[in-house]
C-alpha cells in the first residue's frame, strides 16, 4: 500500500489528475449503474402506479358522483310515486272518497239523496270502483260540484248524468241529477292472487 502511494507521489502532475478523473468517471458510473439508475426505474414504476391510481380514483369520483345524481332522481320520483298514488291510490279508501264527495256536494250548495258504491272490477293495472249517485239543486249547483269534482286530487269520472225532475223552489229551478261517479284504485300486479290450478 505504502509503495502505491509513493508511486502516486512521484508520479507527474498530469498523471495524478488523469487518475483522479478516472477514478471519479468509474465512481460515478459505478454511482449511477449501482443506486440512481435502481431509483429511477422505482421512480418510473412508482409513477406509473400513481397514474393507474389516479384514473381509478377519477372513475370512483364519476360513479360517486353519478350515484349522487341517481339518489336525487330516486327520490324525485319516489315523490311524483306518492303524488300519483294520491290520483290512483292503492287502497279503495271508499270512506274517505265517500265524505270527500259529500263535503264538495255541500259546498256547492246540493242536498245528496243517494250514494250508493258499487262492486269493484278489475282491469290490467287498475280497478275500477262505481258510485252511484243522486243529488238535488239547480243547473249551476250541480256544475260547480262536477267542477270540484274534476279538481280533486283523485281520479273520479262522472258519465251517465241523467237531470229530471225541475221543480221551481224559492224562485230557482231545481233538479234532481243522477249520475255515475267511478273512481279506480292501482293495483300492484306483483300482490294480485294467482289463478287456481284447473
Amino acid at each position: 500500500m505504502e509503495q502505491l502511494i509513493d508511486k502516486i507521489a512521484k508520479a507527474p502532475p498530469a498523471a495524478k489528475f488523469g487518475g483522479i478523473v478516472a477514478a471519479v468517471i468509474a465512481l460515478t458510473a459505478a454511482n449511477f449503474f449501482l443506486l440512481i439508475q435502481g431509483i429511477e426505474e422505482d421512480v418510473e414504476r412508482l409513477k406509473a402506479t400513481q397514474g393507474q391510481l389516479d384514473k381509478q380514483l377519477a372513475e370512483k369520483q364519476e360513479i360517486a358522483q353519478n350515484l349522487t345524481e341517481r339518489r336525487r332522481e330516486m327520490d324525485l320520483l319516489e315523490q311524483k310515486l306518492a303524488e300519483a298514488l294520491t290520483e290512483l291510490p292503492d287502497k279503495k279508501e271508499i270512506d274517505e272518497l265517500l265524505a270527500q264527495l259529500n263535503d264538495v256536494g255541500k259546498k256547492a250548495g246540493l242536498e245528496i239523496a243517494r250514494v250508493e258504491p258499487g262492486a269493484e272490477t278489475s282491469a290490467t293495472f287498475f280497478a275500477r270502483i262505481p258510485i252511484r249517485m243522486g243529488v238535488r239543486g239547480n243547473y249551476h249547483e250541480i256544475a260547480m260540484f262536477f267542477q270540484e269534482v274534476a279538481n280533486m286530487r283523485r281520479i273520479v269520472n262522472v258519465n251517465n248524468i241523467r237531470l229530471a225532475d225541475p221543480v221551481i223552489s224559492n224562485e230557482k229551478v231545481v233538479l234532481s241529477a243522477e249520475f255515475l261517479a267511478t273512481t279506480f284504485r292501482f293495483i300492484d300486479p306483483k300482490s294480485k292472487p294467482a289463478a287456481a290450478p284447473k
